[in-house]
């Protein structure tokens, strides 16, 4: 299953806030059990 799944994904930001479509959501899947996890969010703009 994770092989189907992306590790990363580009989501514009307008006016402050996520641009996403009407049935679209940000959604974090743990495939392999708990465990300690990093997210790393990186912001690049004006």
């Amino acid at each position: 299953m994770a092989m189907m799944l992306t590790t990363s994904e580009i989501i514009p930001v307008v006016d402050g806030k996520l641009a996403l479509g009407t049935w679209q959501s940000v959604l974090f899947f743990e495939l392999d059990g708990p465990r300690k996890r990093t997210v790393f969010v990186q912001i690049s703009g004006e």
